[in-house]
C-alpha cells in the first residue's frame, strides 16, 4: 500500500513538474514573440514594421492589435498563425500583399474597440463593419516605392 502511494505521489509530482515547465517555456515563447523585433525577423514584414515605427501606435506591441488578449486564445492563435507563417515561408509562397484573414480582422476590431470604446460608441460600428473599412492605413500606411 505504501509503495502504491509513493508511486502516485511521484507520478503526480512529475505531471505537475512537466506542466509547470511547459507553461514557463510557452509563456517565455509567447512573451518573446510579442515583440516587434520578433515580427521583423521575417523579411515579408519589413514594410509593416517600418510603417508601424512611424505610426501613432508605435508604443504598442504588434500583438496588442493583432492577437487575442485572453492567454489561452492567444496561445492557440499564435500557434496556428506561426505554423501557417512557417509553412508559407518555407515553401516560398509569401503573397506580395499580406492581408488579414477574417479571424484576424475580428481580433483587430475587438482590440480597436477595447482601446477606443468611447470613440466607437459614437459611430455605426455595430453593423458588421471593420475598423479597417475606414481606417485601412492605420497604423500601417502605404509606402510609396521609388522604382
Amino acid at each position: 500500500m505504501e509503495k502504491r502511494v509513493s508511486k502516485i505521489i511521484i507520478t503526480v509530482g512529475l505531471i505537475v513538474g512537466m506542466m509547470s515547465f511547459l507553461f514557463v517555456v510557452t509563456d517565455a515563447a509567447i512573451s518573446y514573440s510579442d515583440n516587434p523585433e520578433f515580427c521583423i525577423n521575417c523579411h515579408s514584414m519589413d514594410e509593416a514594421y517600418m510603417t508601424y515605427q512611424h505610426s501613432t501606435h508605435k508604443q504598442f506591441k504588434c500583438t496588442d492589435c493583432h492577437a487575442p488578449h485572453s492567454y489561452l486564445a492567444k496561445v492557440a492563435f499564435k500557434t496556428k498563425s506561426g505554423l501557417r507563417d512557417l509553412y508559407v515561408t518555407t515553401l516560398g509562397e509569401i503573397p506580395p500583399v499580406i492581408k488579414a484573414t477574417d479571424k484576424s480582422k475580428e481580433i483587430i476590431k475587438e482590440n480597436c474597440i477595447r482601446c477606443h470604446l468611447s470613440t466607437v460608441e459614437n459611430t455605426e460600428m455595430g453593423k458588421g463593419r471593420f475598423c479597417s473599412d475606414c481606417h485601412r492605413q492605420l497604423p500601417h500606411k502605404k509606402v510609396e516605392k521609388n522604382i
